[in-house]
C-alpha cells in the first residue's frame, strides 16, 4: 500500500540504504535477511551474542534446511577470517549484541568479509538506525526490528530489511514468496513512532 511504501522509504532513509522491505516483526525481518542468501550446504557465521530468537531460527530452521551455523566471539575482529571456509556465504551480527552487549569492530569485520567474498548482515536495532550507520562501515544488509524504537508504543510488531538494490531484489522476492508483509495499519504506527 501507499502507507507501506512510505514506511519502507522512511526506514531506508533513516538507515542510509537504497530500499527497505517491511516485515510483520523483527524476527521475520531476521529470517527475511538470511533466507535469500543461504542454501543447503552453505556455512553461516553468526556472532555469539545475537538476539536469542534469531539464534533459535538458525539452530532450528536453517539447520533443517542444511545450512550450518557457526557461532563466533563478537570481539574477534579481523581474526574472524580464520573461520571462513569456501562455503561461507555470510556473517550475521549485532553491535552491540543483544545478549551481552559487546561492540564489534564493524568496519574491520566487513572489510575482512568482503576480501573473502562473504556478505555481511547486521541487526542495527539497538541504534534505531540513528546512532550507527552500518552502510557507512561496509555492511551489505541491515535488519531493523521496528517493534522497538520505531513503534516504541508497545502496540505494533514491525521489522525492516534495508539494503542497496544489489541485494534488495532477492530480499523482496523472498518476502513475496513467503507471503510475509507488514500490514498498512502497522506501517502507519511505525511512521507515527518515527
Amino acid at each position: 500500500t501507499t502507507t507501506t511504501r512510505a514506511a519502507e522509504a522512511a526506514a531506508a532513509t533513516l538507515e542510509g540504504g537504497e530500499q527497505a522491505i517491511s516485515f510483520p516483526s523483527g524476527l521475520a525481518a531476521v529470517a527475511g535477511a538470511l533466507l535469500p542468501f543461504v542454501s543447503a550446504g552453505d556455512h553461516l557465521l553468526v556472532a555469539d551474542n545475537i538476539y536469542l530468537p534469531a539464534r533459535r531460527f538458525c539452530d532450528d530452521i536453517l539447520k533443517r534446511y542444511g545450512v550450518e551455523t557457526q557461532y563466533f566471539d563478537p570481539l574477534l575482529g579481523s581474526e574472524v577470517r580464520n573461520l571462513f571456509r569456501p562455503e561461507t556465504k555470510a556473517i550475521y551480527f549485532e553491535s552491540p549484541g543483544s545478549q551481552s552487549f559487546e561492540v564489534m569492530d564493524v568496519p574491520t569485520v566487513c572489510s575482512v568479509a568482503h576480501d573473502n567474498s562473504v556478505m555481511t548482515i547486521m541487526d542495527n536495532t539497538w541504534s534505531a538506525g540513528f546512532y550507527f550507520k552500518p552502510f557507512d562501515h561496509g555492511v551489505d544488509v541491515v535488519v531493523q526490528a521496528a517493534t522497538k524504537y520505531f513503534s516504541g508504543h508497545a502496540d505494533a510488531m514491525l521489522g525492516f530489511v534495508i539494503s542497496d538494490k544489489k541485494y534488495g531484489a532477492a530480499i523482496k522476492t523472498t518476502a513475496i514468496r513467503f507471503g510475509t508483509c507488514a500490514g498498512p495499519d502497522v506501517c502507519y504506527m511505525g511512521l507515527r513512532g518515527l
